[in-house]
């Protein structure tokens, strides 16, 4: 994978595992072989990176097909690495920052229409809490 060869294009090769038998031994970390994955994926994140620039720069490649696969390339890299994905911010603006505002609340200073209420709410909660 390090060098821009994905896992399934790898485990189609009659000498490799197939590709379930490899992402179990991922998801189970077997012999520390999730963790070198893990490294593997970032060195093809970075094979990936190296490669769109290329591309864009084939001026050989009509344009349309130049920017569907650095598109495709980024896409996936921005779901699959944090590192390459859009950075999530949340902050608010800063002339007008977000607030977390609560108060508490004491059941006894509630209406009997307000504690209706709450109970409706808290047992709607449990029904779509509970496995099917």
């Amino acid at each position: 994978m390090s060098n821009g060869e994905s896992l399934r294009a790898i485990c189609r090769d009659p000498d490799m595992p197939s590709e379930g038998g490899v992402r179990g031994w991922v998801v189970r970390n077997v012999d520390g072989f999730g963790d070198r994955y893990r490294a593997d994926r970032l060195l093809l994140m970075e094979y990936w990176a190296d490669e769109i620039v290329d591309i864009a720069d084939d001026g050989e490649l009509d344009p349309r097909d130049r920017q569907i696969r650095t598109s495709v390339r980024q896409w996936i890299m921005s779901k699959v690495s944090r590192h390459y994905g859009d950075k999530v911010q949340i902050a608010g603006d800063p002339d007008s920052p977000l607030q977390i505002m609560h108060r508490e609340v004491s059941l006894e200073n509630l209406s009997d229409a307000q504690l209706d209420a709450l109970q409706r709410f808290t047992q709607s909660l449990l029904i779509e809490a509970q496995p099917d």
